[in-house]
């Protein structure tokens, strides 16, 4: 009982101190400390041996994507190339539907199979010029984008992301599994999506003087003043680094290589200061990539510790039924873990086969985990959302109310209607 105490005390240290804006990397010292102490490690054990095991488990193969994805990135702001884009959207979407553009953009990589991480990348500099153009305030952009993604990652059937993928090993499932399902529950969660984030965009123009209304490294010039290149020559680098990524399936690191290289070439011109632009591109994204790490490493203390194996134990023993025992078990695993993959891949492993035995089609079951998945892995020590608002330089205390609902309640009520749904057609 003293271990499940200390985990969950140990991810509120972990929530008090970044709402705080301490250091990430002393929050995760004193975070794992006590899920540690608390599960019968010793501190060095904690530190040296599980902590760096997961840091190291995602630096090691990420953190050379998230370097030159950053610098692609800065590639394509400091060129103005994103500002094109931005600008060609804009233009054809008008001020009132520029943030459904971006949407819209967003969801197709996402579905299309791009990694998030890359997308972030790639997408950051541009939200910035359509949020400013559509006057659509800044502090709901991780909500926005991560709404847009949800349905590419899980819901949506056919989605090229780990989370549709990861079910396929364990149930011997395609990637379209229980297609009637995810169109269902992805209209639901887009509908909610759709009025929520008018309401919340309408309110927020009310006070355009609120705290992070406007992006940190944004003023009040006018967008279309600099050198700035034709909307077809900016979308090219895109278009390679797509290409080489999905088509051509060349490493990620490779086809980010490429397209920064292709950006080089096209936009030599564009640049004022090109040495000055490839150090800051480079340097932008080493602190995301350390933020990630510490999280990640917390999750790998928790997945360690004697606690968590009995909490899993527990799970299995609830007073639930059918389906709603699988949505309540993946997302207590992704609320333990911080990652929908992990919570996946955890809750396959150890109860495919006790899901199976409650007599739903493995279809249903893949299509029912993934949703799940998208759930309570979006709390506050998620990769990807430490990831975006440390890259956007927002803070949680402006944000996260605004992840939560999108990213938390609205997936998990529309996974439960398509659930209920289930259950009484069933």
């Amino acid at each position: 009982m003293l271990g499940v105490i200390g985990i969950f005390l140990g991810f509120a240290v972990l929530l008090a101190a970044v709402w705080r804006k301490y250091n990430l990397i002393l929050a995760a010292l004193v975070s794992s400390a006590v899920i540690g102490l608390t599960n019968g490690f010793t501190l060095a054990d904690t530190w040296t041996n599980y902590l760096t095991q997961g840091i190291a488990s995602f630096g090691a193969p990420y953190f050379w994507m998230l370097v030159i994805g950053a610098l692609f990135a800065k590639l394509m702001e400091d060129s103005n190339a994103t500002k094109s884009l931005g600008l060609w959207i804009a233009d054809r979407c008008g001020e009132k539907y520029s943030l459904l553009g971006y949407m819209v953009v967003t969801g197709l990589l996402t579905l299309g199979g791009v990694n998030g991480f890359v997308i972030i990348f790639v997408l950051l500099p541009l939200a910035k010029v359509l949020f400013r153009k559509g006057n659509v305030p800044w502090y709901i952009f991780p909500a926005v984008t991560y709404a847009a993604m949800v349905p590419g990652c899980a819901f949506f059937p056919g989605g090229i992301q780990t989370n549709n993928m990861a079910p396929t090993r364990y149930l011997g499932t395609t990637l379209t599994a229980a297609p009637l399902i995810g169109v269902a529950g992805t209209v639901i969660y887009l509908a909610m999506i759709g009025v929520y984030v008018h309401f919340a965009v309408k309110r927020g123009r009310l006070a355009p003087d609120a705290p992070e209304y406007y992006a940190p490294d944004t003023d009040e010039t006018d967008l279309r003043s600099g050198k700035i290149p034709p909307a077809w020559m900016a979308v090219l680098p895109l278009i390679v680094a797509l290409a080489g990524i999905n088509l051509l399936k060349l490493n990620i690191v490779y086809g980010l290589l490429i397209a920064c290289a292709v950006c080089v070439a096209l936009f030599w011109g564009y640049y004022e200061d090109l040495k000055k632009t490839l150090n800051n591109g480079a340097a932008s994204g080493v602190n995301p990539v350390i933020m990630v790490c510490m999280v990640v490493g917390i999750a790998k203390v928790v997945a360690a510790t004697p606690a968590f194996a009995s909490f899993q134990t527990w799970l299995l023993d609830l007073p639930l039924n059918g389906l709603f025992k699988v949505f309540a078990v993946t997302n207590a695993v992704a609320f333990m873990t911080g990652s929908g993959t992990a919570a996946i891949s955890t809750t396959l492993e150890l109860f495919a086969q006790d899901f199976l035995a409650m007599g739903f089609s493995p279809d249903v079951i893949h299509r029912i985990v993934a949703m799940s998945s998208e759930g309570f892995d979006s709390m506050p020590w998620n990769n990807f959302i430490v990831l975006v608002l440390t890259m956007a330089g927002l803070s949680y205390s402006r944000s996260y109310k605004h992840v939560f609902i999108c990213s938390v309640l609205f997936t998990m009520l529309a996974t439960l209607i398509v659930i209920a749904g289930v259950s009484v057609l069933a």
